[in-house]
């Protein structure tokens, strides 16, 4: 079985802004930035803890997301049976939806 540990949270907002000030309260601070208004991201840190904000359009609704880490991303495409996609972002991941309707992204590397 492959091993799987927590990577990131990855949310979305339409207050950019106030979202960075949030989190920044909480004691994150940004690693890495990316984009420009209104497609804003970055990476923030806190210790271990990792969030990936990304701003979104306001006619768009504002997803939340679990990033999880492995060392063999293709034993958990074959034990899922589902599909390794690329991302539009430049990696790999599969993407795996629990009894509930969560999904949860499952990428290669980390500290799995």
């Amino acid at each position: 079985m492959p091993m799987i540990s927590l990577d990131h949270l990855y949310r979305e907002t339409h207050h950019w802004d106030a979202s960075v000030a949030w989190w920044e309260r909480l004691g994150f601070s940004f690693a890495e930035q990316w984009g420009e208004e209104p497609h804003r991201a970055g990476r923030l840190v806190n210790g271990a803890c990792v969030v990936v904000l990304a701003e979104t359009p306001p006619d768009r609704h504002a997803r939340a997301s679990v990033f999880l880490a492995t060392d063999d991303l293709d034993a958990v495409s074959e034990v899922s049976g589902v599909d390794i996609t690329e991302t539009h972002w430049g990696t790999t991941m599969v993407s795996l939806t629990d009894p509930d309707g969560r999904t949860y992204n499952i990428e290669p590397g980390g500290d799995a």
